[in-house]
């Protein structure tokens, strides 16, 4: 396992700890599964 891999992991096992963090991950990403995204454009020049 590379370091980028093994860092990718700690990340995700940090935010999903907090079960309310988890929560509100884990419906965005379904939301976002199921097409419910918004297009939103860059801000300043």
């Amino acid at each position: 396992m590379s370091k980028d891999e093994y860092d990718a992991l700690v990340e995700t096992s940090y935010l999903l700890s907090s079960p309310k963090n988890a929560h509100r991950l884990l419906s965005a990403l379904e939301a976002a599964r199921e097409g419910h995204t918004v297009e939103n454009g860059l801000i300043g020049p």
